[in-house]
């Protein structure tokens, strides 16, 4: 299957995305805010990537539905700042990027910036610098390891733009841990084959709450899945409402939350929710399930090694459940507006 084989095949794509971005020479300039922006996967990716560059530059940086830009884009672009617009989009093609680029195009005191997986489209064409990453062509309908790679090649970007080596020299590493943790399919199934648990919540604080959003798209896409995603501490307020013996909940763990990762695994097991932990986490840690990720990578450069394992677990349930992930029901490889 192409979906299988474009998860599987991450870890040697990645380290091309390192090796492209590094070459480039894109100097953003003076700006007073970035803004990341996309559809679908590509708006998740744009959600941490912004906080990602704002933590490793100290510029300003946010994420917005493309369709935003031009339908409320006041709300967006305050007269007399300095905006750089970084747009993201697998294709390349994406209708609302498109029409986004072309609103703003002319406006003052704005430049832009697309990173896509076809670097000959329209909207490379319509920015002003482009991050093409031509190595990565998807024949899945489902975004796998261009979301990955997309994400990476921004952390990249990120950290030469703020010339930090140290992020750099973690970052590198990434692409061979992705490979390793390819080698570890079977830890993901305990989840994915379980169909006594009909409803997946997706975590993920900060920069890794993008990450969580994506993973509940590709859940939702490839086996039509009730699930959810929110912010670690955010689940607490309302949501966990849902959680039953029917519930599995995926925690995507930090070693600076895990006091806090620590309180709610209990909360939600006290109401009869299974938890799968992902992540780093201290000696002692509780859960029902744990995917232990090394502590040697920080938790700001270590996103690339989670996204694996969320992936498969789609693909696995997907399987499980004799879905084609291949054929996702009522989607198409690029949404295109009428």
């Amino acid at each position: 299957m192409y979906t299988y084989k474009e998860i599987t095949g991450q870890g040697e794509q990645l380290q091309k995305t390192l090796e492209i971005v590094e070459n480039l020479n894109l100097e953003i300039g003076n700006v007073d805010q970035v803004l990341f922006t996309g559809c679908g996967t590509s708006y998740y990716i744009a959600a941490s990537a912004a906080k990602y560059f704002q933590t490793v530059t100290g510029v300003f940086a946010s994420a917005i539905p493309a369709s935003e830009l031009f339908l409320h884009t006041s709300s967006c672009i305050v007269p007399g700042k300095k905006y750089l617009i970084v747009a993201i989009s697998r294709s390349g093609t994406t209708s609302e990027i498109l029409i986004a680029l072309d609103h703003l195009k002319g406006h003052a005191d704005l430049s832009t910036m697309a990173i896509t997986c076809n670097g000959d489209t329209p909207m490379a064409t319509a920015a002003d610098k482009v991050i093409a990453l031509d190595h990565i062509s998807e024949k899945s309908v489902v975004m796998t390891q261009s979301f990955s790679n997309m994400l990476y090649g921004l952390q990249v970007f990120a950290a030469t733009q703020a010339n930090s080596t140290h992020n750099l020299n973690e970052l590198k590493q990434i692409p061979q841990l992705v490979a390793e943790a390819l080698t570890n399919e079977d830890l993901t199934k305990v989840v994915a084959e379980d169909l006594s648990k009909t409803r997946i919540i997706f975590l993920g604080s900060g920069s890794y709450n993008g990450i969580a959003k994506e993973a509940t798209l590709k859940l939702k896409e490839m086996t039509q899945t009730e699930c959810e995603s929110y912010s670690n501490l955010e689940f607490r307020h309302g949501p966990i409402s849902i959680v039953d013996e029917t519930t599995v909940v995926i925690l995507m763990t930090q070693l600076e939350t895990a006091d806090y990762d620590q309180a709610l695994v209990k909360d939600i097991q006290k109401l009869g929710g299974c938890v799968l932990t992902i992540g780093t986490t201290p000696e002692g840690f509780e859960a029902d399930h744990i995917i232990k990720l090394t502590d040697e990578i920080s938790d700001l450069n270590r996103h690339g090694m989670y996204v694996p394992y969320l992936q498969l677990l789609a693909y696995q349930r997907a399987i499980h459940l004799g879905y084609n992930p291949d054929k996702p029901r009522n989607l198409t490889q690029v949404v295109k507006l009428a």
